[in-house]
Parts: structure tokens; sequence; C-alpha cells
């Protein structure tokens, strides 16, 4: 609720200082300024998300930290912090995605091969799929990127093409790079990659008073990470959703 509430508040600082530009247009969609000035305000000024992730201990040379999911305490493995820290920054100097928060990339869906999910994590509980998940050498996340970017700037050449073109991204954490997938049709933005089970996801978004932090290029990148769905009402009782597919 938090997250949304923060989201309402840009929309509305830049419809304020943008006249009618946003009423115009689908409210889905904002132009890169448009984007950038919201992204600021965030830094700055928006919501933290709910219980982010506090890996401390990480950064001290522990192995493992404590961290939590709807309000359950579990020890996860200090490399999914690394790796993931690793992916975001992937992210963004390869142009894949410019912003961590709600109108570019702001979560991202932890997955695993179809017949990993069937000999492995079927028959788990749920409140025991997330710790397990996050140690499993064939996890994977897929990151959307550029989700409210309008279509429109791309038409009027300004010089957005490498992100908006890059919008569905693979992370490993087994060392490999991020994989960008190319579309599967000329009209097809986000799409789902095949041969994948969706069982949990993770948030992230910036805020200057964040726990985590990396250089991107020229900028320091300062954010949140949480399990918890700061859209969501607490307490949700399914630890994980499975589908036959990434979202």
């Amino acid at each position: 609720m938090l997250k949304l509430k923060s989201v309402m508040t840009v929309v509305f600082v830049l419809a304020v200082t943008a006249g009618q530009g946003i009423a115009k247009d689908d409210p889905w969609f904002f132009t890169a300024d448009e984007i950038a000035h919201a992204y600021r305000y965030q830094l700055q000024f928006g919501a933290r998300l709910r219980d982010p992730m506090a890996p401390q201990a990480c950064l001290h040379g522990q192995q493992e930290f404590t961290t939590s999911f709807q309000e359950r305490k579990f020890v996860a493995p200090c490399r999914f912090i690394s790796e993931t820290v690793r992916q975001l920054k992937e992210l963004l100097n390869s142009g894949a995605a410019k912003y961590l928060f709600a109108l570019d990339v702001d979560y991202g869906d932890l997955a695993v091969p179809a017949e990993v999910y069937a000999n492995k994590y079927r028959q788990l509980a749920r409140e025991e799929i997330l710790p397990a998940l996050l140690r499993e050498p064939t996890l994977v996340t897929v990151y959307h990127t550029a989700v409210h970017l309008d279509p429109e700037n791309q038409k009027k050449g300004l010089g957005m093409k490498p992100w908006w073109k890059k919008r569905t991204v693979v992370g490993f954490y087994d060392g490999r790079s991020n994989q960008i997938l190319s579309r599967r049709s000329a009209g097809e933005d986000h799409f789902e990659p095949e041969g994948l089970v969706r069982l949990g996801s993770f948030k992230m978004m910036a805020h200057y008073l964040g726990e985590l932090s990396f250089v991107a290029g020229e900028n320091v990148v300062t954010f949140d990470l949480s399990f918890d769905n700061d859209r969501a009402p607490m307490p949700i009782t399914d630890i994980a959703n499975a589908s036959t597919t990434a979202r």
C-alpha cells in the first residue's frame, strides 16, 4: 500500500509539473523525461519498501543473513544478494533498465526450469519453497524493464531505443551474465520465457536510505530489496504460487 501511495504521489507531481501532457496520453505510459523526474522524486522523498532485506552480515564476510517473507523469518545465502546486485548492475550498465522503481523495473520473478520444479519443488510445503529456492543452482530471475515507457518516444527519435528494445531480461545465479531476450513478434514488448516455473518474486526500490548500493556508470545506485509485495494486503497465506512460465 505504501508503494501504491508513492506512485500516486509521483503521478500527481508529474501532472502538476507537466500540465496537460499526461492527460492527453494513455495514463499507463510516461515519457522518458517524466520517468526521470519521477525517479528523482522517489529517490529523495518516496516511500521505502515494506520490510526491506538487511544483509549487513554479508557486507562483513558472513555467508548467510536472516530475512523474512510475510513476517516469517528464515536464513538466506549471501550469494543471493551478491548475484542479484550483479544482475541489477548489469541491467543498468547494458541499458536494459535505467531506474530501479515502479516506472521502469521494480520486481524480479524467481523461476526454475520446469523439470527442476517437478523433481525438487512440487512436493515441498509452501513455507519451504522460498528458503530452498534461494539456494537453487538453476535459479533465474526474469526482469521486465521500461514497463511504463511511452512507445511513441521511439517514433519521435528521442534516443531511448536501447532502453526500449531490451525489455525482457533473465539473470542467472551461476555467474553467467544476464541474457536479454529478443521479442518473438514485432508488436510484442514483454513476454513469457518458455520452460520456466515461477515460484516467487522480490521487489526493488531506489531510495537514498536504502540498505544496498552499487556503481553503474557514473552513478551510485542506492536501493532496497524485499520479498514482500507492497501492493498486496497483509498477511498472505501463500508463500509462493507456481505457474507454468515466468511472469
